[in-house]
């Protein structure tokens, strides 16, 4: 029997991979719950195909790799997957990049709108029994307003797309995007530190690897204006929370729009939480009912597509 295992801590949703791999008799669906490290490779040690979500694939895991020809992650992100010693054993890894673009997309412009017109603290208000603005500042009028996109990828244009509908300005640094791109976004080019220096609202779109890893961090935070916000839908480590802390404290930035954070098994530092300028969701972007539905889908025709003999979709390691 040809094995495929999904690392998951819930054993209902995958109906679609079910179904779609009922057509290979010699093929079994394995779920697993394994956590530890040890357990998870006992049970993926003699897998074909591994699917998995927020487990680490590290060297020590992939190494332990019988059989192994595919990995694929339920999601954009492959951080916690070691490329390199994937690639060295010949195993593809895939990701799943199309399923939840619209979806982190709104969430990100949700999460601008909120921090703009601080939404969180006027429902806390009503809910308290106050009325009126309770003393809080202006909101934030967003057309005219420029948006920086750090990064301008499919999540990062569709962001800007939406963006563009309320009349606001968006710079771009990207250094791997076009000029038509940029031409058909109606976006300008600038260095780093120009877009920071001119942005009201910073929208990051980055993969996390060694050179974005804590990119984000108190030199850069003392390049924005004072009155801007920080939007983050795409790897908390991207961010230096200690020094966003320190940052929103000393009132180098006004807010910040979070949906993902550098620890997210544990609680948050209590002053990130209780910021006045913060607004916090737990890393939930992808979660609409279309989304939920698309990745299965995108997921379990890449593994047809494998087991048919065909070189699968998503491939991120160079094979």
């Amino acid at each position: 029997m040809r094995k495929i295992v999904v690392l998951s801590r819930s054993t209902s949703g995958y109906k679609y991979e079910i179904d779609a791999l009922s057509a290979f008799p010699d093929v079994e669906f394995v779920i697993s719950q394994a956590v530890e490290e040890d357990d998870v490779i006992a049970d993926i040690r003699d897998a074909e195909v591994v699917l998995f979500t927020a487990t680490k694939m590290n060297a020590r895991v992939i190494g332990a790799l019988e059989k192994c020809k595919l990995i694929i992650r339920y999601g954009i992100g492959y951080d916690n997957v070691d490329l390199k010693a994937a690639a060295d054993k010949g195993i593809y890894v895939c990701n799943a990049p199309n399923y939840g673009i619209v979806d982190v997309a709104e969430h990100a412009l949700s999460l601008i709108f909120a921090t703009a017109k601080r939404t969180v603290k006027m429902h806390d208000r009503v809910k308290s029994g106050g009325w009126g603005t309770g003393g809080t500042p202006p909101f934030l009028r967003l057309a005219g307003k420029t948006i920086g996109f750090v990064g301008l990828g499919n999540i990062g244009k569709a962001v800007c797309k939406r963006t563009n509908a309320l009349d606001m300005k968006p710079l771009v640094y990207d250094p791997y995007v076009s000029d038509e791109t940029l031409e058909e976004y109606g976006a300008q080019r600038a260095s780093l530190h120009e877009l920071l220096a001119a942005s009201d609202f910073v929208s990051l779109h980055l993969p996390l690897n060694d050179s974005t890893r804590h990119m984000f961090g108190k030199e850069l935070f003392a390049k924005m204006k004072r009155s801007a916000i920080l939007i983050n839908t795409s790897r908390g480590a991207i961010v230096n929370e200690a020094e966003l802390i320190e940052a929103l404290e000393e009132k180098l930035i006004t807010g910040v729009g979070l949906d993902v954070f550098e620890d997210e098994k544990n609680p948050l530092d209590e002053r990130l939480v209780n910021a006045p300028g913060a607004t916090l969701t737990p890393h939930v972007a992808w979660n609409t009912d279309v989304a939920v539905n698309a990745i299965h889908k995108e997921v379990g025709d890449n593994i047809v597509r494998y087991l048919r003999g065909e070189r699968p979709e998503s491939v991120v390691n160079g094979l």
